[in-house]
């Protein structure tokens, strides 16, 4: 017996010194963005064959420790913006392979991917995303955990990230501004599962996740209304070929229009100051097709198309038009290089960068570069 619980001793001892050759307690990259965008809708744009320029820095900053932490960190310095601010910063305990907690500024979990890791194949725009409602970071606390072929996800989070400019954010927040909104996000609660099919060299996920929370009045310094959202998404996987189904509902409810802004209870803007249904229903699909290729320095291609509707249930002249948004391009990468080039064509998707509300289909041409080291 002696020598038995020696050997148990021992194995454990080299697991563990095997545990930490395995974690590295840092890891340091950072990240640099160029684009250039040439749109219709813009006669300077037209006149000056598009603009060019550095549009973002990253800083990433990793570790894995012994005992299962873990740390992940990722500030964006955005150009355009002027702003430094996290895209996600926070404290992880894993507490078995199965289940996991994480602390900090976190990725909310809503839409097509139960977690919010969810991002669009075009790299910089959809309607969920511009309407704070994919890919979206704010403080909270967040655990995940799997049953076999079921994940879930449930979070809490406080408020909308602080930044280093109020209106600079990762993604769009409903925040408070002088003569637009008064209200902003507080103490969101958000949940989410899905189930994964395996189909025989091919995976079929379905899922839903939403969230709920309250809107803070800082005039009244009381309740300012809620919000809500949900989804329902299906994600599907064969080799190289992918495609994603969502569908999305959501809800500002405000309680009385904004002293000095538009008298409607009906739109509501969000820190890139621009105007959004309070509330609507959005589609969308993604479809990709990824293969090896020898383009230039690249080894790898992506043919992508990413397409959302917006179905506003906006009655007043602000917000009522329903939004269109259409992107096909293709993706080149090899290791840290990457390029996306894509083609925009909307309507009605100015709050998306994606030309004026006019009711007519405007279209972008961009370029984006990125090198991640």
């Amino acid at each position: 017996m002696a020598q038995e619980s020696a050997g148990y001793r021992m194995d454990d001892i080299e697991d563990r010194i095997a545990d930490l050759e395995n974690s590295t307690p840092l890891r340091i990259g950072a990240g640099v963005e160029t684009l250039y965008i040439l749109a219709d809708s813009s006669e300077a744009s037209r006149e000056k064959e598009g603009q060019y320029f550095l549009d973002k820095f990253e800083v990433i900053i990793d570790g894995d420790f012994d005992g299962g932490l873990y740390y992940r960190s990722r500030w964006d310095y955005q150009v355009t913006q002027q702003a430094f601010f996290p895209a996600w910063t926070y404290a992880g305990l894993k507490h078995s392979e199965d289940w996991s907690t994480e602390v900090g500024v976190i990725i909310q979990p809503l839409g097509a991917g139960v977690d919010g890791s969810y991002y669009d194949n075009s790299f910089l725009s959809d309607v969920p995303l511009w309407i704070g409602l994919a890919n979206n970071s704010e403080p909270g606390i967040k655990t995940k955990f799997s049953q076999g072929n079921a994940d879930w996800v449930f979070a809490f989070t406080k408020n909308a990230e602080l930044t280093s400019k109020p209106t600079a954010r990762f993604r769009p927040d409903l925040i408070a501004q002088n003569g637009l909104s008064e209200v902003e996000l507080n103490n969101t609660f958000h949940g989410g599962g899905a189930y994964t099919i395996d189909l025989d060299g091919a995976s079929l996920q379905l899922g839903s996740n939403g969230q709920y929370g309250d809107l803070f009045n800082t005039v009244t310094n009381d309740s300012g209304g809620e919000h809500w959202a949900a989804t329902a998404f299906a994600n599907y996987n064969a080799g190289g070929f992918a495609l994603t189904l969502q569908g999305m509902v959501y809800d500002y409810n405000l309680d009385r229009a904004p002293v000095g802004g538009p008298a409607t209870t009906d739109t509501v803007y969000l820190s890139q100051g621009k105007p959004i249904p309070a509330s609507g229903n959005v589609y969308s699909t993604r479809i990709s097709y990824t293969m090896p290729a020898s383009v230039g320095v690249f080894d790898t291609v992506k043919f992508y198309h990413d397409y959302d509707f917006l179905d506003s249930d906006s009655n007043d002249g602000i917000s009522s038009d329903d939004t269109q948004f259409s992107i096909a391009g293709v993706h080149l990468s090899r290791g840290a290089f990457n390029t996306w080039v894509s083609v925009y064509t909307s309507k009605n998707a100015d709050f998306a960068n994606g030309g004026p509300d006019d009711d007519t289909w405007n279209t972008q041409f961009t370029i984006v570069g990125a090198l991640y080291f």
